[in-house]
C-alpha cells in the first residue's frame, strides 16, 4: 500500500510540477521577448519607455510599457509570483518523494559510507549555499558584468557537481544541479523581484519618486532566470536519457548542457534585439557536436569477441538476480511492487525482446541496476554484452 501511495504522490506533484512549471517559463519567455521587442524610437507618449502592437488569437493587443508608474494605480493588477512559488512549492515534494524518501536507492551512489540523513543534509545545504553564492555575486559591482556573472555560475555548477558526483548517484547530481538553479530561479523572485515590485507600487501610491536602481534590482534577476530556463529544462528532461548522466562525468556532461543551453538562450535574445548570432550558432554546433562524441564514447564497450559463445543459459541467473528483482510480474525488490515502466523480463522471450534497452542501460551506459543495488559486477556486465552482441 505505502508504494502505490508513494506512486500516487510522484505522479500528482510530478504533474503538478509540469504545470506550474510551464506556466512560470511561459511568462518568462513572453516579458523576455516583449522586452526586447518594444518599439523605443522617439515620439513616445509622456512616461513611456516603448510600445507594441501583436495580433494573436483573432484579435489586436496594444501594449505599453511606462519608464516608472502611471499617474494612477490601476484597480485590477496582476502580479507574476504564484507559477514561480508552486514550481518550487512542487519540484521540492518531488526532490522528497523521489529522492529523499528513497535515499538509499536513487540519491546515494552504491558503497558510500553517507547514511540517508546526511545525505539529504548535504542536498539541502546545496540548495542554500548555492543561492547565498549567486545572491552575493549579485549584489557586487560584479552584477553589471554578466559575462562575469555567467563565467562564476557555470564554475559553480562544475565545481558543485564535481563534489556531489562522490556521494550521489549521477542522475541525483543531475537533479541535485537541477534543484539549485530552479532554487536560485524562484528565491530572486521572492527576495528581489517582488520586493522590487512593491516598492514600485508603493511609489506610485505615494505619488514620490523611485530610484532607477529599483528597477534594475528586477530587470537583471529576472533576465538572469531567463538565461537559466533552458539548463533546468534540459536537466528534467536528462533523467529519461542515461547516457547524459552515466558512462559520462556529470560535472563535464552538466558545464556542457550549461553552455549550451544559455547560449540557445542568448541567441534567441540577441534575435529579438535585432542583432545577429552567427557565432553563438558555430559554438552550440561545436558544444553540441563534443558533448556527442563524449556520450558515444562509452556506448563501445570492450568486449572480448573471441571469448566463447555466450549461452542464454548463462546470462539467465544474471538477469533473475541482477534484474529481475524489480523487472518481473512479481518484483521482490523492497523499494518495486510493480515492474518499474512496466518492463518486465521473466522469459526468454521478453528478455530477447529487450535486448537493446538491456544493452543500453546495463552495458553501455551502467545506469542499471539502479545504484547497482543488486552488485552486478562488470564480468556479468560484460557477459550480457557478448550475448546480445551474438544475437545481431
Amino acid at each position: 500500500m505505502e508504494t502505490y501511495i508513494v506512486d500516487w504522490l510522484n505522479t500528482m506533484i510530478r504533474f503538478a510540477h509540469f504545470i506550474t512549471g510551464i506556466a512560470w517559463i511561459g511568462a518568462s519567455f513572453y516579458f523576455n521577448w516583449l522586452e526586447n521587442n518594444l518599439n523605443r524610437s522617439e515620439g513616445q507618449k509622456d512616461g513611456i519607455s516603448g510600445h507594441l502592437w501583436a495580433v494573436h488569437g483573432g484579435g489586436f493587443y496594444y501594449l505599453e510599457k511606462y519608464k516608472t508608474y502611471p499617474d494612477k494605480l490601476p484597480e485590477h493588477l496582476h502580479w507574476f509570483k504564484w507559477e514561480a512559488y508552486f514550481t518550487l512549492i512542487t519540484g521540492f515534494g518531488l526532490l522528497c518523494v523521489v529522492y529523499y524518501y528513497n535515499a538509499t536507492s536513487f540519491l546515494l551512489k552504491a558503497g558510500t559510507s553517507l547514511s540517508a540523513t546526511s545525505g539529504i543534509l548535504m542536498s539541502l545545504a546545496g540548495l542554500v549555499i548555492a543561492w547565498l553564492i549567486y545572491d552575493q555575486i549579485c549584489k557586487s559591482s560584479l552584477v553589471k558584468k554578466q559575462n562575469i556573472v555567467a563565467f562564476i555560475m557555470l564554475i559553480l555548477v562544475f565545481i558543485s557537481a564535481l563534489f556531489y558526483q562522490q556521494f550521489f548517484t549521477p542522475r541525483a547530481v543531475f537533479y541535485q544541479i537541477g534543484a539549485m538553479i530552479g532554487t536560485i530561479m524562484v528565491f530572486n523572485v521572492f527576495f528581489v523581484i517582488m520586493p522590487s515590485q512593491r516598492e514600485l507600487v508603493k511609489a506610485c501610491v505615494d505619488k514620490t519618486k523611485v530610484g532607477e536602481e529599483v528597477g534594475f534590482r528586477g530587470y537583471i534577476r529576472s533576465r538572469n532566470n531567463n538565461y537559466f530556463t533552458l539548463p533546468v529544462l534540459f536537466i528534467m528532461l536528462s533523467a529519461h536519457f542515461p547516457m547524459f548522466y552515466t558512462g559520462v562525468n556529470p560535472a563535464i556532461m552538466l558545464v556542457l548542457v550549461f553552455i549550451t543551453t544559455v547560449l540557445i538562450r542568448h541567441y534567441f535574445n540577441l534575435r529579438g534585439e535585432g542583432k545577429g548570432g552567427k557565432t553563438i550558432t558555430l559554438v552550440v554546433a561545436g558544444v553540441i557536436t563534443l558533448a556527442v562524441f563524449i556520450t558515444l564514447i562509452p556506448s563501445k564497450p570492450k568486449i572480448d569477441v573471441n571469448s566463447q559463445i555466450v549461452t542464454f543459459e548463462q546470462i539467465k541467473p544474471i538477469i533473475e538476480n541482477r534484474c529481475a528483482t524489480c523487472h518481473s510480474k512479481n518484483p521482490t525488490d523492497d523499494t518495486f511492487t510493480i515492474a518499474p515502466s512496466g518492463f518486465i523480463l521473466d522469459t526468454k522471450e521478453q528478455i530477447i525482446n529487450a535486448k537493446d534497452v538491456i544493452y543500453s542501460r546495463t552495458v553501455a551506459t551502467d545506469s542499471m541496476p539502479l545504484s547497482n543495488k543488486t552488485n552486478m559486477t562488470k564480468e556479468e556486465r560484460d557477459m550480457l554484452g557478448n550475448y546480445i552482441i551474438s544475437l545481431r
